[in-house]
């Protein structure tokens, strides 16, 4: 069980909140001052430190800028009853992973603490840039238990649920399992905070992160691509009667070929990569695209009966020399990476601007091909 440590210069309340702790299973110690606590605790560090903002003398902000000279690893939770806005931005700045407000209940209390103890491996504060995606894939590869609780004006909290990286459950409004997910990754914008897994938790969700996420998105591009046709069925035209001998032209194989599963791998892969243009996977066999996201446009086009052949041509085709399984284009404005997948049926080719290094592009290429290579055949 974590050892706890209480400042406070109130002696009946350090003593009820010794004796509640205790009866939960923790170690607890305590002092009155500053000075005492950064005395004992550089003799007997403790796991997580909850201090008092006002201590008649140096106050709990000045213990958790020294705190770190006698023990770094220990955790801090800032208590008050009169803490203003400014107290709450240093207090963050110098590390608390939370602040309660006086009075609080055991039950804010045991999970201020819990998430103090979870903070042992990590960092702790603001994050700015990073998508729901991006923090769900940091939990799933940490192998985290923790909930992702998504916060939107004027609406209640969603969750996401993760044990040992795997989301089990997810909440939004009256929905819950898949459906839920994939309301909350349509959001566009939102507030994001992580709190320790609930322990009363009821699974709804089975599936394996990456086949979970991949088949949400590609739901999510459908449910779109659904909408945006509807929308255009809204509008009317009035048509005179036409004759035409010619017979109707067949939709471009390109189109007919394309995988929603597959067009949301590459779209997850374009964005995860610095400077992206577009990224495309092809099927080698039958010279078309099974995937495509184009992510930006650069300087020049990269139309898509372009994409098709350079990757059969590449891999198989006039230009390939032997058996390549990597190549990397350099252009006037941007640079192509393209690589035969395992299954050798498919090739993805991703265009990126050149504002990267080439190094770089592959090292985040090949972070990120798992995305396309579950889905290869």
């Amino acid at each position: 069980m974590a050892s706890l440590f209480i400042v406070d210069d109130d002696s009946q309340f350090r003593s009820a909140l010794t004796r509640e702790l205790e009866g939960r299973g923790f170690q607890v110690a305590s002092a009155a001052s500053v000075h005492s606590a950064l005395a004992a605790l550089a003799k007997q560090p403790a796991d997580v430190v909850l201090t008092d903002l006002r201590l008649g003398g140096p106050d709990g902000l000045d213990l958790l800028k020294l705190l770190p000279s006698v023990s770094r690893r220990t955790r801090t939770i800032l208590m008050s009853a009169h803490a203003s806005a400014r107290d709450h931005q240093i207090a963050t700045e110098l590390g608390a992973v939370d602040i309660l407000l006086k009075p609080f209940s055991s039950a804010e209390l045991l999970r201020s603490i819990q998430k103090a103890i979870d903070c042992e491996t990590g960092f702790q504060g603001s994050v700015h840039g990073l998508s729901l995606i991006d923090m769900a894939q940091m939990f799933h590869l940490s192998q985290r238990s923790v909930t992702i609780v998504v916060t939107h004006a004027d609406q209640p909290p969603s969750k996401i649920h993760f044990r040992r990286g795997e989301i089990i459950d997810a909440a939004h409004g009256s929905a819950s399992g898949c459906a839920a997910l994939r309301a909350i990754l349509a959001s566009s914008s939102g507030t994001l905070h992580t709190t320790s897994l609930e322990a009363d938790v009821v699974p709804t969700i089975d599936a394996p992160f990456d086949q979970l996420l991949l088949a949400s998105l590609s739901q999510l591009d459908e449910e779109q691509h659904e909408l945006r046709r509807a929308e255009v069925g809204q509008t009317v035209f009035e048509l005179e009667s036409i004759v035409d001998d010619e017979p109707a032209a067949a939709p471009p194989a390109e189109s007919a070929a394309r995988l929603p599963a597959v067009d949301a791998a590459c779209r997850r892969l374009a964005e995860s990569v610095d400077g992206a243009l577009a990224c495309s996977v092809v099927d080698l066999a039958r010279g078309v695209l099974v995937g495509h996201h184009e992510r930006r446009r650069g300087a020049v086009a990269l139309p898509e009966p372009a994409l098709a052949a350079a990757g059969v041509d590449l891999f198989g085709g006039r230009i390939a020399l032997g058996r390549l399984h990597e190549v990397q284009l350099t252009a006037a404005e941007h640079y192509i990476f393209a690589k035969r997948l395992a299954s050798r049926e498919w090739a993805l080719l991703l265009c990126t601007d050149r504002s990267i290094s080439i190094g770089l592009g592959w090292a985040q290429l090949r972070a990120q091909i798992g995305l396309v290579e579950s889905l290869a055949p």
